[in-house]
């Protein structure tokens, strides 16, 4: 389901014209993927109210280059059978150590058939999310094609 959400987050990203968009899943991400980037989504499956060990390992490692991200658009979600609320604000809390403009607010996306909202409405949630994210890079430099993750 991350992934699908991902997917849409990306979709509404595209919509807004001179913003490229580059879905990586974490162990893919590198230095210099990150260093090129001009914004990020970072989305994570919630595990007891926590984000996946892929996700935490790959801010574990992007924390050296912190400063490569101070100021850079970033927006989150998160997704699961319970407490992604939870799992969403630790990973908004760590993510404040890299000082980024924050795209808030982020989703949560519950997965729990009976307690899920429907498909259409959490992707387009997830759509919105990405079109806010691409048009704070957008602002940035509007005359630049911007990559996002």
């Amino acid at each position: 389901m991350t992934k699908k959400v991902a997917d849409a987050v990306a979709e509404g990203a595209r919509r807004v014209s001179k913003v490229t968009v580059e879905a990586k899943i974490a162990n893919s991400v590198s230095t210099d993927d990150v260093v090129g980037a001009d914004g990020f989504a970072f989305g994570s499956p919630s595990h007891f109210g926590f984000m996946s060990g892929k996700v935490l390992t790959l801010l574990t490692d992007l924390y050296s280059i912190r400063d490569k991200i101070v100021g850079k658009p970033v927006t989150v979600f998160t997704t699961g059978a319970g407490d992604q609320g939870k799992a969403l604000e630790n990973l908004e809390r760590i993510l404040e150590a890299f000082d980024p403009e924050f795209v808030k607010p982020g989703i949560a996306i519950e997965t729990v058939p009976g307690r899920a909202h429907s498909w259409e409405l959490d992707k387009a949630n997830a759509a919105a999310l990405g079109e806010r994210l691409a048009k704070a890079v957008a602002k940035e430099k509007p005359y630049d094609t911007k990559d996002l993750f």
